[in-house]
């Protein structure tokens, strides 16, 4: 395989399967292309067997001598002094209405052609969706070359779904499964000084995931990642072939850090299916769960099952990879501190500026339920708050700021991060020696809590039982969001 910026040799319309380096220029060859993404080959549909199949895509070929005249695609950054936040966006339905394109008027420059298929389309692809899909290379003797489609020409629409801002491994895709004998309709537009500028500056894809699963890279050229790590993606056909991404790794302060391969989003959602459903063990979550239930009679341990299960792996309800953009809040974002004084830290905060903060009141579940049971925390109840200019101040599960972030809440999550057992037996004892909760127990709580969900957390504070800087840190942090 080839690394992540090494640049193909040139594409032939006879052969539909990528050209591979030799073994003795490999290793500089890979090196070479960590810094610059590099054309691809033929794409390659893979089996279940994960034989190659040629298919009629390829992206073209493209020179040597780098001459960008695009400018490079980035997040847009929030104003100073409003909170930022990566928000997910909707895919696109595809599907257009009939009128498409502005008023819709065949121009001089576009073209409609129509045609069956046959063993193939018969067209190479480049672009994606940061500058759209383009042909790159028409099979000779194909309908779509007598109809006239050729090198150059922006592919607006095939059969009333639009093809400006779709990737390109989905356009691949979609022409891939169309059925032989099928009527293709395509609406195309000649642009070739706008497609050898794409392909002499190497743009094509640029849109933003977050992970919602582990994985561990099976190549060299791979990237490791855990939940909740950003990404933007650059190429959805790697080497041409369909199955992985080319991604460049988001790291503080929204720079980008390191690009390499990572599943794309089929292998994705299979690997995180399995991670999701493997069996648990007989101390595990699931039984957890059951032993939990059988606590209900008392108030007190009602709230232990719930301090334990909160410290559980989150079960999260977004796909594999949920694609994001950088924007504004908007709002106050609601506060969920974790932590072995996370109580003390919202009542203080409530108590000190409370016309900054306010603890959100949880209700029953249930009308008629006993009110000294762990009730739930309404979204009107947050919104009240929010509608107030205020942070809500939220005392709930690793699951429930899941479900917030699904929602489009977006809490910030701050994480108090414990120095020893010792150290919050001391902490607690000054700032809370009323309190009879075990500081062993809020320790190792912590401790899993960081493990299994540290995914969540928006920032970390590590505390120092010798003082109580974490406070001022704590609304630093806050303010910052």
């Amino acid at each position: 395989s080839r690394s992540p910026d090494q640049r193909s040799e040139p594409s032939d319309h006879s052969r539909h399967s990528p050209q591979q380096p030799s073994n003795g220029s490999l290793r500089s060859r890979e090196e070479e292309r960590i810094s610059k993404p590099g054309a691809v080959s033929t794409p390659v549909k893979h089996a279940d067997d994960h034989t190659p199949k040629t298919v009629e895509e390829v992206t073209v070929e493209r020179n040597e001598k780098q001459t960008p005249t695009l400018p490079e695609p980035k997040p847009v950054y929030a104003q100073v002094g409003q909170p930022d936040v990566d928000l997910p966006v909707s895919p696109s339905d595809g599907v257009l209405p009939n009128s498409t394109h502005e008023d819709g008027i065949l121009r001089p420059s576009m073209k409609l052609v129509k045609f069956r298929k046959g063993d193939s389309v018969g067209l190479r692809l480049a672009g994606g969706n940061d500058v759209g899909i383009f042909v790159a290379g028409v099979l000779e003797d194909s309908p779509a070359a007598k109809e006239g489609l050729e090198e150059g020409d922006q592919i607006l629409r095939v059969n009333n779904v639009d093809f400006t801002n779709i990737i390109r491994e989905e356009a691949v895709l979609f022409l891939l499964d169309l059925p032989k004998g099928e009527e293709v309709t395509i609406l195309a537009q000649k642009k070739k000084d706008v497609y050898r500028r794409i392909v002499e500056s190497d743009v094509g894809d640029s849109f933003y995931i977050r992970t919602h699963f582990e994985y561990e890279k099976e190549s060299p050229y791979g990237l490791s990642f855990n939940k909740g790590e950003v990404f933007r993606v650059v190429d959805t056909l790697y080497n041409g072939k369909l199955g992985s991404w080319l991604a460049i790794r988001i790291g503080k302060n929204h720079k980008e850090v390191e690009r390499g391969i990572i599943p794309n989003k089929n292998r994705a959602e299979q690997l995180a299916s399995v991670q999701y459903t493997l069996p648990k063990t007989a101390g595990g979550d699931r039984a957890d769960f059951w032993r939990f239930r059988g606590l209900r009679s008392s108030k007190r341990n009602l709230r232990k099952s719930r301090e334990d299960l909160s410290a559980q792996p989150v079960q999260t309800k977004f796909p594999a990879y949920e694609r994001v953009v950088l924007r504004e809040a908007g709002f106050l974002r609601p506060v969920t501190i974790f932590g072995p004084i996370a109580d003390v830290a919202r009542e203080k905060l409530a108590r000190e500026e409370p016309d900054i903060y306010q603890i959100a009141k949880s209700e029953p579940r249930d009308a008629g339920t006993d009110q000294r049971s762990s009730g739930i925390i309404r979204l009107h109840t947050i919104k009240q708050i929010i509608d107030q200019d205020k942070h809500a101040l939220l005392d709930v599960t690793p699951n429930a700021v899941d479900r917030l972030n699904y929602a489009q809440w977006y809490p910030i999550v701050v994480f108090l991060n414990p120095d020893s057992k010792q150290g919050v037996k001391t902490m607690r004892m000054r700032l809370c020696p009323e309190s009879r909760k075990s500081a062993r127990k809020l320790y190792e709580r912590s401790h899993k809590l960081r493990k299994n969900n540290h995914h969540l957390f928006t920032t970390t504070i590590n505390l120092n039982s010798m003082n109580d800087g974490w406070y001022g840190a704590l609304k630093e942090a806050i303010q910052q969001q």
